[in-house]
């Protein structure tokens, strides 16, 4: 089986990138389970393409790697918590590999624990995408959310958002919608959440829904995704496995190469430590001595939220 599996990123991540395709193919090995791995990147990442070859042929010589540089048509996109515009480069897929008909989409702050069959082989005859639903859904951030001026165009997703950072892509029925256009104009707005937003606007009501396992959120705890449970966005048993046998961890909040201490972290650093071609990518010492922002960083950013009159 070749699986088909799609990242995308700037010179921001390159050092992340090595470390999410090392773990792919560390991750749960099988002999007949194998990666057809397209990395689209900006120039300014483009040298990481060495590293990787080396990386796929120690470990998986049955896996292939197919850059992709280009110029980022989304770095004029609107950038917010932290998050460069190269994360729209998802939007691309469609028309950067005209011969897929469909793709697992995977952001980089991730650390794989087992192989991707259960997602690939997701039917999705109808469906534009397959992913997991998000934290947006849980009625206080949802609330939280709620007076953004665009957020009247998600009303009927409450309990159906998804976390677009493991998403399988339906790139055949995104060309035949012409989904393209709509990504196009709703990349020109401010949305809090970038071009997860325009997913999940555009793609309502066309979306087969994983279970948690496949997008375990590294900041959420047990209480949280109790509370999962009793909103009825998933159900105890899907919770319970992927507390206890996730396979992906997804960092979407804190990164563990910049705080130890973030949730699950540790996980993410035996895994780099354990292998010889990882270490030394990352400032272990500087990670474990940092514990959030100070007082000073967030007295900024509430200034800058006073002056921009914006939630931040």
């Amino acid at each position: 089986m070749q699986i088909k599996i799609a990242f995308c990123f700037d010179e921001n991540l390159v050092n992340q990138i090595l470390v999410a395709v090392a773990s792919l193919l560390d991750s749960g090995r099988k002999k007949e389970v194998h990666y057809d791995i397209y990395c689209v990147c900006t120039k300014a990442a483009a040298d990481v393409e060495g590293c990787l070859q080396k990386i796929i042929a120690s470990r998986d010589r049955d896996s292939v790697l197919t850059m992709k540089v280009v110029e980022n048509p989304y770095e004029d996109s609107y950038q917010v918590r932290g998050i460069s515009t190269g994360t729209y480069l998802r939007l691309m897929l469609h028309r950067l590999l005209p011969e897929i008909e469909r793709i697992i989409y995977v952001d980089v702050d991730v650390l794989f624990r087992n192989d991707l069959t259960g997602i690939w082989n997701a039917p999705m005859e109808h469906e534009v995408l397959a992913a997991v639903k998000g934290a947006v859904n849980l009625s206080d951030k949802w609330d939280w959310n709620s007076d953004r001026p665009y957020w009247n165009y998600l009303k009927g997703m409450k309990g159906k958002y998804i976390n677009a950072g493991v998403t399988m892509m339906n790139l055949a029925k995104i060309r035949e919608q012409k989904l393209e256009e709509q990504w196009d104009n709703w990349a020109k707005e401010k949305l809090y959440y970038q071009d997860q937003d325009i997913l999940n606007i555009t793609c309502q009501n066309a979306i087969y829904y994983l279970p948690p396992k496949y997008n375990m959120l590294a900041y959420m705890g047990k209480q949280d995704y109790d509370t999962f449970v009793s909103e009825g966005i998933f159900t105890k048993e899907e919770c319970k496995e992927a507390m206890e046998h996730p396979v992906i961890i997804h960092y979407a909040g804190d990164k563990p190469w910049k705080r130890y201490d973030t949730n699950l972290g540790n996980l993410w650093w035996d895994y780099v430590n354990s292998q010889s071609d990882l270490q030394g990518l990352f400032d272990e010492e500087k990670a474990r001595s940092y514990h959030g922002p100070t007082f000073f960083a967030k007295a900024v950013r509430k200034l800058q939220k006073i002056i921009s009159k914006e939630k931040l």
